[in-house]
């Protein structure tokens, strides 16, 4: 079973001018949780995502971290996106910046780590990934699932509580997508806490403790895999699954 709640959403609304894309959301994760998030397009999955490290701010409702509720801006925003790692579906890396000094920079402006001692980590890290031998390189010289697994190294470089990932995979090439998921897949097995919002349902079945099933910016299910897929309970889930199962 999972730890304390490290991530708790109560009551969460959020509109884009009369659009409510997200609608009375409330969701708990444990220490230690894997919870992947699907649904059809614009159901609010990234935008939930978004929202629990304040790149989206909300109109009503409680997020909070570790028990204790976002910042709104400043130093202590900047500390709690610390605490938080994100990995979008384009790699935001820096392009006049070697693999290596992407990882390394955040260490240094915002944990206030020596260079030494960050660039020590960053090649742990870059390891970790399967990436270790392209710390030289600068970004446009790798594949995008090299790119990705970068970013996800330069994520956990902050020592983040928690990993958010937006459709990570999205942007790959096929035969790159599974050395990004099996990265993630090793996080999972490590015991870190992650929100992975994917298309991937391979992963969301070997990898999730939970599956968060979203539609019109509702959550609809919050089920273990095996229910979900097997059983679900909802008519909407019904019909996502048989739409993409199927093909």
């Amino acid at each position: 079973m999972a730890g304390d709640p490290l991530i708790e959403l109560r009551d969460v609304n959020k509109y884009f001018g009369d659009l409510h894309v997200l609608q009375d959301i409330d969701l708990t994760v444990g220490k230690g949780e894997v919870v992947v998030v699907i649904g059809p397009s614009g159901s609010g999955k990234s935008t939930l995502c978004r929202a629990i490290n304040r790149l989206e701010t909300v109109q009503s409702g409680t997020i909070l971290l570790d028990g204790q509720p976002l910042p709104a801006e400043g130093k202590a925003l900047a500390r709690l996106r610390a605490e938080v790692g994100m990995v979008f579906q384009s790699f935001n890396l820096f392009a006049h910046k070697t693999v290596l000094q992407n990882v390394s920079l955040g260490q240094v402006k915002v944990r206030g780590r020596k260079k030494e001692e960050a660039d020590r980590r960053s090649r742990e890290l870059l390891e970790r990934v399967g990436v270790a031998d392209q710390a030289d390189k600068y970004p446009a010289q790798l594949s995008g699932g090299q790119q990705q697994r970068v970013a996800i190294a330069r994520a956990l470089a902050m020592g983040p509580k928690v990993m958010l990932f937006d459709e990570p995979t999205s942007a790959l090439d096929p035969e790159m997508i599974n050395e990004v998921l099996e990265v993630m897949r090793q996080l999972a097995r490590d015991g870190m806490t992650m929100i992975v919002v994917t298309h991937e349902m391979g992963f969301a079945r070997s990898a999730a403790n939970r599956v968060v099933f979203m539609a019109d910016g509702r959550i609809v299910e919050d089920r273990s895999p095996d229910e979900f897929f097997t059983n679900p309970s909802s008519e909407r889930a019904r019909d996502f699954l048989s739409k993409i199962l199927h093909h």
